[in-house]
Parts: C-alpha cells; structure tokens; sequence
C-alpha cells in the first residue's frame, strides 16, 4: 500500500477507472431491467416549488414519460394507480427547503405510501439546523403491487416544507 499512501496519479487513475466500471455496470444493469420485455415506465415531476403541508401528499405537475397503460397517473394528483399486478421498481429524489419561517431545527423526511401503508425502506429525511438551508432526498426500493393498489409520496416533517423538483421513476419489472 505504499503506492496510496503517497496519493499518486496511478492510484487516482485505478480508482477512477473503477467507478467508471462500476457506473457502467449500473447503467447496463438498469437499461436491461427497463428494456427487457418491460410493459410500463412512468416518469412524473414538478417544474414550479411546491409547498407541501405537514403529512400532505407530493402532487405531480407533470408526466414526462409514459410507456404503455399498467400505471395511470393524471397531471396535478398525488395518486399513481397500478392497473397490471406485477413487481415495481420504484426511485424517487427531490430537494427541501427549509423555509426562513421556522428558524429552528426540523427533520425534513418522506416516504413511499402503498395503499396507506408505510413501504418499509423508503423513509428518508434529514436534520436541518438553520433556515434557508436545503437537504436532498431519494431512495429506491422495489415492491410487489395489485391492480388497483395506489401509490404516493407523503410528507412526514411534521411542518409544511418546500419542495424543488420532486421525481419519481415507477417501472413495471415483471
């Protein structure tokens, strides 16, 4: 390990050629599992800040993609509906901003709702100290789902928080 500890360009290289390797592999791997025989991809986001009231739902503004009918979602609704039962991967990323009316520390924190329920692995949130500061947040999980069961993203801050470009990726895997 003599070569590392002198933080040199060939040990800099190694490693940046292995996150290239390892991103090309998530990248081939997640093009299969969309392309492979895959009947449904939703993508939905918002353009405009969107101020979310404490345990509100995120509503979508906008659906940039969608691939065949085995997830309905209308523009401006919280409620993305399964109309195939099958299994679904799920990816959702956004930013929050703390707004300068609080002033004080706060989790700022969502999570995946199915049919009312909590999806166990998707609850993620961070601590915000200061006003005006902003913290992303996203997860990914995978889920078995029925024709008719709903899907939605929920507030669970405890405040009413902003919101900047809320994502969500639902794909149908199988």
């Amino acid at each position: 390990m003599y070569c590392c500890e002198k933080k040199c360009n060939i040990c800099y290289f190694a490693i940046s050629i292995s996150l290239i390797v390892i991103l090309l592999i998530w990248n081939v791997t997640l093009t299969i599992i969309v392309s492979n025989n895959n009947p449904a991809h939703i993508n939905s986001f918002n353009y405009a800040p969107e101020n979310l009231k404490a345990e509100g739902y995120i509503t979508f503004d906008t659906n940039r993609v969608i691939e065949k009918n085995d997830i309905t979602h209308l523009e401006r609704s919280s409620d993305f509906i399964i109309n195939k039962e099958g299994n679904y991967y799920v990816q959702f990323n956004t930013t929050i901003y703390e707004p300068p009316s609080t002033g004080k520390e706060a989790t700022l924190s969502v999570y995946l709702e199915h049919n009312n329920a909590t999806v166990y692995g998707t609850t993620v949130g961070q601590t915000v100290t200061n006003a005006y500061q902003t913290v992303n947040l996203n997860f990914a999980v995978i889920i078995k789902a029925n024709s008719g069961d709903v899907l939605r993203i929920k507030n669970n801050s405890g405040t009413v928080v902003e919101l900047l470009q809320p994502n969500i990726d639902i794909i149908r895997i199988k």
